[in-house]
């Protein structure tokens, strides 16, 4: 019935631009949390030994915390653009979903070698690394999850609108 309507006909197009919002301010809590597993993973590499030497000794160590400096930073940058380039007061849509869908993806990826490096300590409530890694798990579901986050890009990259519920 029009009388539970939210928005008035044809008005619903604008108040999806409150979600380019919602997806900038995703996008910083992924940005957030990576950047906390990478300071735990950084601290718990410089201060951990094993065979007698600091952990971050080991190549494969400074090969995954390079991995997330370089992904925490990506996306930081994308975050900026998508806030900064905003001509109306809020976000574009295709900057706003490119942010969201990589923060999404990189929080996933960021938490798990920071988990990796923290070793079977990772899964212990002890340190933050397997908080962080459930938080980021669930801001990659908030507001969409990757996939959809995809399909709204692909959307945008081919001009035209996919109807997934065919």
């Amino acid at each position: 019935p029009k009388g539970n309507l939210v928005v008035k006909e044809g008005e619903f197009k604008k108040l999806m631009t409150a979600f380019d919002l919602e997806r900038c301010g995703n996008a910083t809590m992924c940005l957030g949390i990576a950047q906390g597993a990478f300071e735990e993973a950084r601290a718990y590499a410089l201060q951990r030994k094993q065979w007698g030497k600091e952990i971050c000794e080991f190549q494969a160590i400074q090969f995954m915390l390079a991995d997330i400096a370089l992904r925490v930073e990506a996306a930081r940058l994308l975050i900026y653009r998508a806030t900064t380039n905003a001509a109306t007061g809020l976000p574009a849509p295709l900057e706003a979903n490119l942010a969201k869908c990589f923060a999404n993806q990189m929080v996933r990826e960021v938490t798990g070698m920071a988990l990796q490096i923290h070793g079977g300590y990772g899964y212990s409530k002890d340190y933050p690394v397997e908080r962080m890694m459930r938080d980021g798990w669930g801001w990659g579901l908030a507001g969409g999850t990757i996939e959809i986050q995809k399909i709204t890009l692909a959307s945008f990259l081919l001009g035209r609108r996919f109807d997934q519920r065919r």
